[in-house]
């Protein structure tokens, strides 16, 4: 099958084009034919007899903006993560990965993020767990795309069971996870299960930059293990491919081993203990935060790096695999090609960039295969959801495109009802706005509003004469402008017109209260029974609330005569447009 891809007719026209003479070479050369936009052929196709896996990498390959536009594509994995007690988890870190800024990030504050990001362990694992969840729910239930078996890199055994729904209460994992010191001082940070190890009683003996580091060698297995026979503190912790390894443990005795070696190497992306023996006491606690509540899929072999082989889906055998194979050193190799011997030869990555697949394709090099990485940094969402797919097409994949070009029902009853239709021509906008009945009611509306106002204020405000008799404040209140400017209102000029002649009543004279008022408040209150203490404090807060009542009317007469030279401004302007345009 041949599958063209392009972003517009252009793009199209010219990758059909480029199409006529590729897949005539494809079945001259026997090679596949691609194009950089992602259209793909191949004259040997994989999908009819052979099955698919899923594959998850570790997780330590997060990164800023990671499937940023993924819930825009598909806004239904939002309810999936919420219904697997994922959104919780994934809120937590997602300003981590998706930092907010209105400005645009310089490329010194991303890489001072990413440094952060890196930093955060947890931060990590639970970012590409929850990556690995939403695009496994897109291809396998979205697209179809079933797989026969799966498996891990390292961590990536428990994005594995996350991601197809092997644990149903990942949030109440993940709690115990954060809860617990393995990535807090024993794997990570101070990393005291290897001091611990090492019998390191005092902290200052190896100092923080040169006590842990992690380094990834071209250089083969068996070259490696010769040189660590003289270096205790030093472990060959995973092989990725036949030329590709990592060691762990002292940094100059890492230093040492590259130098005699002679290989090229660089610092691995993580320093947190993992996959040597430095780490075995910590067997216990990582199979205590790997037991969870586990629900069987029939359908689906799980594999395990613990023995190499697949496992049973039993809450007890996936703690205990998980926690082996994380103590132990990593065959990725091995893993593999046993999945191969099994069967398997599509290989769909699952998760943050594409270094499985890179490493399978160097494992697999000269046998029949095929990788497809549903993530490359650097590319959009959509673009990379596309070019796996149609890789996947090519090779005759049992999937469904319709997720690519069929609207849901909601989102076509909202477009339908938004649609309006709208008459080019008619009257003049400026002459229906500066209408002579517009103009009468604008030039009145400032008097009228102003008018309004303060006919409420003087409602609002009672007179001296209908308040009790209540003593001045034993202490000063508080100045009404403070209190204006701490609830946000502009500090007034000075009062005027009633409002001020009515504070100055209350400020100056004593309040008088008529018979009648006293009378009814008689009838619910006996002022003989309120202790007098008590009684000064309620005269001092209604003083204070009548002071700060009356503040704020004033403010909001402010308010009101500046929205009315506003009005008036807008006049103005209308009557310039039409002065303009006669």
């Amino acid at each position: 099958a041949l599958a063209i891809t392009g972003r517009n007719k252009k793009e199209l026209l010219k990758q059909i084009d480029a199409a006529r003479k590729g897949v005539n070479t494809a079945f001259e050369k026997g090679t596949d034919w691609l194009t950089p936009l992602g259209s793909y052929f191949t004259a040997k196709p994989l999908g009819k007899t052979a099955d698919v896996a899923y594959v998850y990498p570790a997780a330590v390959n997060s990164y800023i903006g990671i499937g940023r536009t993924v819930f825009r594509l598909f806004p239904k994995v939002f309810e999936d993560l919420k219904s697997n007690n994922l959104y919780n988890r994934a809120a937590d870190v997602e300003k981590l990965v998706y930092p907010r800024s209105f400005p645009k990030l310089a490329t010194r504050q991303l890489e001072t993020l990413e440094k952060e990001l890196l930093d955060d362990s947890l931060g990590m694992f639970e970012s590409e767990i929850a990556f690995a969840r939403y695009m496994t729910a897109i291809f396998r239930d979205d697209f179809q795309v079933k797989p026969k078996c799966v498996f891990g890199y390292s961590l990536g055994e428990t994005s594995m069971m996350v991601a197809q729904g092997v644990w149903s209460d990942f949030e109440g994992g993940s709690n115990t996870l954060n809860s617990s010191p393995l990535f807090g001082d024993k794997l990570s940070g101070a990393k005291n299960a290897v001091r611990q190890y090492w019998g390191l009683t005092n902290t200052a003996e190896l100092q923080e930059d040169n006590f842990w580091a992690t380094y990834v060698l071209m250089a083969k297995p068996s070259q490696v293990e010769e040189c660590l026979k003289n270096e205790p503190r030093v472990y060959l912790t995973q092989i990725n491919t036949p030329e590709e390894v990592l060691i762990a443990g002292e940094k100059t005795a890492c230093q040492r081993v590259i130098k005699t070696l002679g290989c090229n190497s660089f610092p691995a992306p993580f320093d947190h203990v993992i996959h040597c023996e430095a780490m075995r006491s910590e067997y216990e606690e990582i199979t205590k935060v790997n037991s969870l509540p586990t629900q069987e899929l029939p359908d689906i072999t799980f594999y395990s790096a613990a023995e190499y082989q697949p496992i049973k889906l039993d809450r007890d055998v996936i703690a205990k695999s998980i926690a082996t194979g994380l103590c132990q050193q990593l065959d990725f190799p091995q893993l593999v090609n046993r999945v191969y011997d099994d069967g398997v030869k599509i290989f769909v990555e699952a998760g943050a960039g594409g270094v499985c697949s890179r490493w399978i394709s160097k494992i697999l090099e000269n046998k029949e295969h095929i990788t497809v990485s549903l993530n490359r940094r650097g590319m959009d969402d959509h673009t990379s959801m596309v070019k796996a797919l149609a890789k996947l097409v090519s090779h005759r994949v049992n999937l469904d495109l319709s997720p690519l070009y069929n609207l849901s029902t909601v989102t076509t009853k909202q477009n339908k009802l938004t649609l309006r239709t709208i008459t080019l021509g008619g009257k003049s906008i400026a002459g229906a706005i500066l209408s002579e009945e517009n103009r009468k009611y604008f030039q009145n509306i400032a008097s009228n509003l102003n008018s309004y106002r303060v006919e409420k204020l003087h409602q609002n405000i009672p007179f001296a004469s209908e308040l009790d008799n209540i003593n001045p404040p034993t202490q000063p209140a508080e100045d009404p402008t403070k209190n204006i400017m701490e609830h946000g209102f502009e500090l007034p000029e000075e009062l005027q017109s009633s409002e001020s002649t009515v504070l100055a009543q209350k400020t100056q004279q004593p309040i008088v209260s008529s018979p009648a008022t006293n009378h009814q408040l008689d009838n619910t209150i006996r002022m003989s029974e309120l202790n007098k203490t008590q009684y000064q404090k309620l005269s001092d807060n209604n003083y204070q609330i009548t002071q700060n009542h009356a503040a704020f009317l004033q403010a909001r007469k402010d308010f009101s005569k500046q929205m009315s030279e506003i009005i008036q401004l807008q006049l103005v302007c209308a009557e310039n447009l039409l002065n303009e345009e006669s």
